[in-house]
């Protein structure tokens, strides 16, 4: 799954904290990360995360 800390962390190797959504998106994309999880970084453009951590926990918050 996209939404697998370890595979997150690949996605979003190379990231500058803080970030938004649409700049993860970007990060990730750049490192060939899947559309689904693209959609989802993208979907957070207004919010603003610390960590990489921040955004598992968004991600797996949005999939309750």
């Amino acid at each position: 799954m996209s939404n697998d800390p370890i595979n997150l962390a690949t996605y979003l190797e190379g990231a500058d904290f803080p970030a938004t959504g649409g700049e993860l998106a970007g990060v990730a994309a750049s490192n060939g990360a899947p559309d689904d999880l693209l959609k989802q970084l993208r979907s957070f453009e207004g919010d603003h995360f610390d960590n990489a951590n921040a955004v598992v926990e968004a991600l797996g918050d949005k999939r309750s």
